[in-house]
């Protein structure tokens, strides 16, 4: 039997079946060219994802081959990545959108439809466009493979399994790595050391807090030595093929206070009653308050103006989070099987976050490290 070729970590069949539903909506919205340029889209339906050094775009024709444009210099990877066989390269001193009017001009569209969304499509790129394709009609396409992307496949869900994988062995050996007299830095290197070396695909595969940075989830490190009583947090967010799982745990110094254990207990205790809750049908905002009322009640929190959850899938540059579902108390989405997400909660620099994969049956979490608050 020969073996399914991958075109970054996917089949063929993936990538057809993602097209299928993207051309079945360009249909509907009357476009037969559809101009796709933020990175995630272009990973996600063409299995190429570059830098954000240069503009790059693919076009999507409602009948026949997509062709990707790309800087000459990437065109090897986009060769080795891609599924897609046409390409136009352009040279470093070369103007990439001329390049790009061009290529939509040879397909003569009478409607193209763009990612009025897109990081990098400025307003700048979209007007010489305009200029370029004077007689075109361009619509707008926002938010459809955001919403596309939302419904996990098999192959989605076993990446993020192994990232997920990942992620529990490389917080581990981080929460390992602490210890008094110990740099900030130690319990980083041994984090990243064990997500490379599993597989992670990503630069940046953790975030820590220690000191006067765990009151902030998105901290940085510095050169302090680690002192007994204080706190430190690790959140990994290693990736597999593009596709981030996360997990966040928290670990004190020699010894737990009572309170920094009683914060930590009660955290996990309603956190596990907002997962429980995560089934398909579930209004996000009911379940959203389960978490953010009883924290506050309890005095966990004086103020919770953060997100108790947001989408998980593939991130690429310059969005490092995707935030096209979140929890918060306003909102009135429903929760479907296949949906992935990152369930975070956190209080006086105590964090516990999981990957939660939402199935016909219920949520299950896909990272599974001890839920406690850890000492070392």
């Amino acid at each position: 039997m020969t073996a399914t070729k991958l075109f970054s970590g996917f089949s063929r069949q993936e990538y057809e079946r993602r097209i299928a539903q993207v051309r079945t909506t360009m249909a509907e919205r009357g476009g037969d060219l559809l101009l796709v340029d933020q990175i995630d889209n272009m990973a996600y339906l063409f299995g190429y994802a570059h830098s954000g050094a240069r503009y790059q775009a693919a076009l999507l024709p409602l009948v026949g081959s997509p062709v990707l444009i790309v800087r000459r210099s990437d065109l090897l990877a986009a060769r080795d990545k891609s599924w897609v066989s046409e390409f136009v390269a352009y040279e470093e001193y070369d103007d990439e959108v001329e390049y790009v009017a061009r290529a939509i001009s040879g397909f003569a569209p009478k409607e193209l439809l763009v990612e009025g969304d897109s990081n990098f499509l400025t307003v700048q790129r979209m007007e010489k466009l305009r200029a370029q394709l004077s007689d075109l009609k361009i619509s707008d396409f926002s938010g459809v493979m955001w919403e596309q992307r939302l419904i996990k496949s098999p192959e989605e869900i076993g990446c993020l399994a192994r990232a997920s994988a990942i992620a529990d062995a490389a917080i581990m050996s981080g929460i390992n790595a602490v210890g008094v007299g110990k740099s900030e830095r130690d319990p980083a290197c041994a984090t990243y050391a064990t997500a490379i070396e599993l597989g992670a695909d990503n630069g940046r595969v953790a975030v820590f807090g220690y000191g006067s940075t765990v009151a902030n989830m998105h901290g940085r490190l510095g050169d302090r030595t680690m002192e007994a009583g204080e706190l430190y947090f690790i959140e990994a967010v290693p990736q597999v093929f593009g596709y981030s799982a996360r997990i966040a745990r928290p670990i004190a110094l020699a010894h737990a206070s009572e309170k920094f254990q009683h914060i930590a207990e009660r955290l996990v205790a309603i956190q596990d009653r907002q997962i429980a809750a995560m089934v398909p049908g579930a209004v996000s905002g009911v379940v959203d308050r389960i978490c953010r009322e009883a924290v506050l009640k309890e005095g966990l929190k004086s103020h919770f103006p953060q997100v108790t959850g947001y989408t998980l899938g593939f991130h690429a540059v310059p969005r490092t989070s995707d935030h096209t579902r979140i929890f918060m108390p306003n909102e009135t989405w429903k929760i479907e099987a296949g949906m992935v997400f990152h369930i975070i909660v956190y209080a006086e620099g105590i964090p516990f976050s999981e990957t939660v994969h939402v199935t016909e049956s219920g949520p299950r979490r896909l990272t599974q490290t001890n839920r406690e608050l850890f000492v070392r």
